[in-house]
């Protein structure tokens, strides 16, 4: 059965299709008895309106574009969960496109979207934030949001984490329980999560008097292999470690698998503490300690940021706040 139209509607109603039209927009030039009752046989019939249709009038498809580094990353995946939610509410769709954390790849996924005619766009945790300079000077008129990321420019809106507060919050607690030598496993070289948490890292060892020594710092690019290797790099050293603190919980786990591979035991020999508070930490054995990110709200806070740009009242930045999430993984130093 074809779907129902407004041409449909208007011979069932014995209107013209503007009547119609002007009727379901709430037009206040119709009377409201008959928008009310244009309305229900709308309803009654089950007829949508035509996205296409819809566009043509306003210009807008009411669709936002979305470009993830990894969708099978947990944190990412979270964060997309707030997006999907909070653009349906605001009645919009949403087209995803991955990165596969290459930025040649981000950028060509963005102008894929941007050719699909998307009102805007939304970029999770981007490895090429200054490419996208040209974006404004090119005349694209749609508003890009960096989430995790931030980039001067035209149209360009930001919404991240305070994440040094977080990685100095994790440093202060290993430190109180007795920790003198802290470990840090960095993430992507060149992202901005990954060298403002390396900064807060810094900060919190120089607050506690702590060895800030060049060796105690492993890179990685926020891949649990990379856990492996920073043990093994750690092990190796005169004084290893007492406790590591991670670029994401994916690097934890991978940490905590090498430790246990190790004949390591965590807490005892090695405290352990991730960034993310993804879904899976809670169940790493021991239970994970990490900095909560809240990842939905975080995609939620994107969507709100792009509307309001698109609405004439731009927010040029948001900043969320983390806590530390005290699981089983980090605990005093053996003796």
């Amino acid at each position: 059965m074809p779907p129902v139209s407004i041409i449909d509607l208007a011979r069932i109603a014995q209107v013209s299709p503007s009547t119609v039209s002007r009727a379901l927009q709430d037009n206040p030039r119709i009377s409201p008895e008959r928008r009310a009752e244009i309305q229900a046989l709308a309803e009654r019939l089950g007829y949508r309106p035509s996205q296409v249709a819809r566009s043509l009038v306003t210009g807008r498809t009411h669709t936002l574009g979305v470009v993830a580094s990894d969708v099978t990353d947990p944190f990412v995946a979270e964060v997309l969960k707030g997006v999907e939610a909070a653009a349906r509410e605001a009645g919009y769709g949403v087209l995803i496109a991955m990165s596969n954390r290459n930025p040649a790849e981000e950028i060509e996924a963005a102008e894929i979207l941007l050719d699909h005619q998307v009102d805007g766009l939304i970029v999770i945790s981007s490895r090429a934030p200054e490419r996208y300079a040209r974006f404004g000077d090119e005349g694209e008129r749609v508003p890009l949001v960096l989430l995790n990321n931030e980039q001067p420019g035209p149209n360009i809106y930001s919404v991240r984490m305070d994440n040094e507060a977080g990685a100095r919050e994790a440093v202060t607690y290993l430190h109180a329980l007795g920790h003198r030598r802290i470990g840090f496993v960095a993430g992507p070289e060149g992202g901005r999560s990954s060298r403002e948490r390396l900064s807060g890292y810094r900060q919190g060892i120089r607050a506690c008097g702590l060895d800030a020594s060049d060796e105690l710092i492993r890179h990685g690019a926020g891949l649990p292999e990379d856990g492996h290797a920073a043990l093994d790099a750690f092990l190796r050293l005169a004084q290893p470690p007492t406790a590591v603190l991670c670029y994401n919980d994916l690097t934890a786990l991978g940490l905590l698998a090498a430790a246990a591979r190790a004949g390591l035991r965590v807490p005892g020999d090695l405290s352990v503490v991730g960034y993310d508070n993804i879904p899976l930490s809670a169940f790493a054995v021991p239970p994970l300690t990490t900095v909560e990110q809240p990842k939905a709200a975080m995609g939620r806070a994107a969507i709100e940021v792009c509307l309001a740009a698109l609405g004439g009242e731009p927010i040029s930045e948001r900043i969320l706040s983390g806590q530390l999430v005290l699981r089983e993984s980090a605990g005093q130093p053996a003796r």
